[in-house]
């Protein structure tokens, strides 16, 4: 139970001081053999500029954002306590929570489920859906459990989205326990059913490391055949982040701190593209139609070091999946509003964000 706690806080406190977004000092070194893109990548004034921002209230920390394929919902995760899982009509801009009912027992396909998280105790991190049949999807998301600070374990916990009715429902289909209780971070499975999880930093790093660029998390796998999760060698990263799989799913994508990293989804890993951002951090990864698209903190004020101060203000990016080039799209300003940016959704003409701390999500729409 100490290890639970302890990891889980740290976690935790990552995302409240900001950690989870910031940058390093260390440009990402990559080996000969690694394509890299940095002669590629676009500077931050080719972005946009974001003028103003709406809101849809009501969601505390709503770390990550993800849109049932094909409709006008959106899923939001709420990291903090009572806050869990939240679906918000992207046409009224209107949220609100979504608790799966009660289930009878997991599903035959996680036999060694922890039992149901109550909707209260989910402290939801990263999310990702993927589709399984006509208007059903599963949703998968990082849990850290627990009332308040007290976390009792660490979880992806899976549901089933069904759109047959006006509104969209969920069901509790299991969960699968992270190893050691890990903390993880980002999120995604692939159609075999097998889980990618990042940590961001294990129990035995400290924040000074993160902060100096050195290695501090991982790449683990959880598959239907071992039901256990393994760590990807050669997946160790600095502040391993955002995750996403190809298409094909044969590569691995990784945002971590200022990195971006583009591996073989095999184990162990290889490390086949890397760039780096030189303007501000990644933090959670998404498709967008055939691009990948993340957000984060903008790190061009921290010329005397890096503080939570100088990370305010924000950036949208595209990654080119195949040598992962990046393209600044929009940039913004802190407001007292709305700060400590953590992903990006687009939707019609309208890009989401969301936040690891505030209690609200944002919104701005392209004509």
């Amino acid at each position: 139970m100490k290890n639970v706690f302890k990891t889980s806080l740290l976690a935790l406190t990552l995302a409240t001081l900001g950690v989870a977004c910031t940058p390093i000092h260390q440009a990402v070194q990559s080996a000969p053999s690694i394509q890299t893109a940095s002669t590629q990548n676009s500077s931050i004034d080719s972005a946009k500029n974001v003028s103003q921002l709406s809101y849809v209230k009501g969601i505390q920390n709503p770390e990550d954002l993800v849109q049932i394929p094909n409709t006008k919902w959106i899923i939001a995760s709420g990291m903090a306590p009572k806050s869990g899982l939240h679906l918000i009509d992207s046409q009224s801009k209107t949220a609100q929570r979504l608790i799966a009912p009660k289930a009878h027992k997991p599903s035959a396909s996680y036999p060694d489920s922890q039992p149901q998280p109550h909707a209260d105790e989910m402290q939801i991190h990263g999310i990702s859906i993927r589709e399984v049949g006509k208007g059903k999807y599963h949703l998968y998301a990082v849990n850290h459990n627990g009332f308040d600070q007290n976390i009792t374990r660490e979880t992806i916990e899976i549901f089933e989205v069904n759109t047959s009715s006006t509104t969209p429902t969920l069901t509790w289909l299991g969960n699968v326990r992270m190893p050691n209780d890990y903390a993880g971070n980002g999120v995604v499975a692939h159609s075999d059913g097998s889980i990618y999880v990042t940590v961001m930093t294990h129990p035995h790093n400290t924040l000074d490391e993160m902060f100096a660029g050195k290695t501090t998390g991982a790449v683990y796998r959880w598959t239907p055949t071992t039901r256990q999760f393994e760590k990807l060698k050669g997946s160790e990263l600095n502040g391993n982040n955002g995750i996403e799989l190809s298409k094909d799913g044969k590569f691995i994508y990784v945002a971590h701190m200022q990195g971006m990293s583009k591996l073989t989804n095999t184990n162990p890993t290889k490390i086949v593209a890397q760039t780096r951002l030189n303007y501000g951090v990644a933090d959670n990864l998404h498709w967008n139609g055939d691009t990948l698209i993340t957000a984060g903190s903008m790190a061009l004020t921290c010329q005397n070091g890096l503080t939570f101060d100088c990370l305010k203000d924000y950036h949208i990016s595209q990654i080119s999946p195949d040598n992962l080039a990046i393209q600044p799209i929009f940039k913004g300003k802190y407001t007292a509003d709305f700060s400590g940016v953590s992903t990006v959704l687009a939707v019609g003409d309208a890009y989401y964000l969301g936040s690891f701390y505030k209690d609200k999500l944002a919104y701005f729409e392209v004509k």
